[in-house]
């Protein structure tokens, strides 16, 4: 059965399409008779980030004329809404290519699933695989109107790929089945695109969009201290999003500015491979944070807040688990530029877990094993 994989943000960039993105342009490379469609201004961000070249072949770009408008308004309520008329767009692109095709295989991930859902209830026969990547599904869809919408695709479709179990606890509570839901054992990373640089600086990352639940704020607030005890510390905010005006009052609250490199990098390895600590404090978990695991492939030591699954990652012999404070971030991000040998150790380890536990051979097995389920 041919593969359609559809890939699907026009709101930005994160952990789930960097590593969606990559792994499917990769796979379509691998099979003549699988097509990758995504939007256009996405696919562009993956050729920035260095996550594909932006030649490959069998990838549908899909246009965004109201997208375009929208960017011009920037945020706010009316470029929302402008960006979602692209989605109706590429719903008939779908239905116009698909709706009398024979049979074949989708995997839907974020706005692919509303995008494919009037395809899939005129041809309920195609078979539809929906990724659900984070541990609250309100949290993924972000507008409560939408809630709805996006559990019903979930429930006429074949398979679920759930991240994590949390994820997967989140969707059985919604009303879905055990039996449709799948987890992997892990995630995927490049760990030949993500290595460590050949000398490592005192330089301290935050990677993650602006949001509460990555806590940008909290790591801001940890920053004084950490300097006054390491002084020759660099640090990094990288990321945007809504909470973009806080961070800028904190840094100057906090006088942080010309200490903090604040600002959205396409091209993470560079920073990551000669960077020593890496702090990740999401609210809910940081496992699998996309973010993270190319972080701990660079051999960048995590210091990670103690919630959810984090400590599948991230335990005594990878990183240091800590309460959502700045005084306990402070002290552990302090510990570690302090004894860069202790550091380099958990360096080590931390890539050799990522490598041994979130390949992307291991990823692509198991995908390819849940597609096998729905291709006969």
């Amino acid at each position: 059965m041919r593969r359609v994989f559809v890939l699907i943000n026009n709101t930005g960039i994160g952990g789930s399409e960097r590593r969606l993105g990559r792994l499917f342009a990769h796979m379509v490379g691998a099979d003549p008779e699988a097509v990758l469609i995504i939007n256009a201004g996405l696919w562009e961000k993956l050729a920035a980030a260095g996550l594909v070249t932006g030649r490959e072949e069998r990838v549908w770009r899909l246009p965004e004329p109201w997208g375009r408008l929208a960017d011009v308004l920037g945020r706010g309520a009316l470029a929302f809404a402008l960006r979602k008329l692209d989605y109706v767009l590429f719903s008939l692109v779908l239905l116009v290519r698909y709706g009398l095709a024979v049979r074949r295989l989708f995997h839907l991930v974020l706005g692919g699933a509303y995008v494919a859902l009037p395809l899939m209830l005129l041809r309920p026969d195609h078979r539809v695989v929906i990724s659900v990547t984070n541990r609250s599904l309100a949290g993924l869809v972000g507008v409560s109107w939408a809630l709805p919408i996006y559990r019903f695709a979930l429930l006429r479709c074949a398979c679920v790929d759930a991240l994590t179990e949390g994820v997967r606890e989140d969707l059985l509570r919604r009303g879905l089945t055990d039996a449709k839901i799948s987890v992997p054992s892990g995630s995927a990373v490049d760990a030949e695109q993500y290595q460590p640089a050949p000398t490592k600086e005192p330089w301290v990352v935050f990677v993650g969009r602006l949001i509460e639940d990555k806590n940008p704020v909290l790591f801001l607030e940890a920053v004084p201290a950490i300097s006054r005890a390491v002084p020759v510390a660099r640090f990094f905010l990288l990321g945007d999003g809504p909470l973009r005006p806080q961070v800028e009052k904190a840094l100057d609250r906090l006088r942080l500015r010309g200490l903090v490199e604040l600002g959205f990098r396409a091209y993470l390895a560079p920073v990551l491979g000669r960077a020593r600590v890496f702090v990740s404090l999401q609210r809910q978990d940081n496992y699998p944070s996309q973010g993270l695991l190319e972080a701990m492939a660079c051999g960048v030591v995590p210091v990670a807040t103690d919630v959810g699954l984090t400590w599948k990652l991230v335990d005594e012999t990878t990183g240091i688990r800590v309460k959502p404070d700045p005084g306990p971030i402070a002290e552990a991000v302090i510990a570690l530029l302090q004894h860069p040998q202790h550091c380099e150790r958990l360096g080590r380890a931390a890539r050799q877990r990522v490598i041994e536990q979130h390949s992307d051979e291991r990823f692509r097995a198991y995908l390819g094993s849940l597609y096998a389920r729905f291709e006969t």
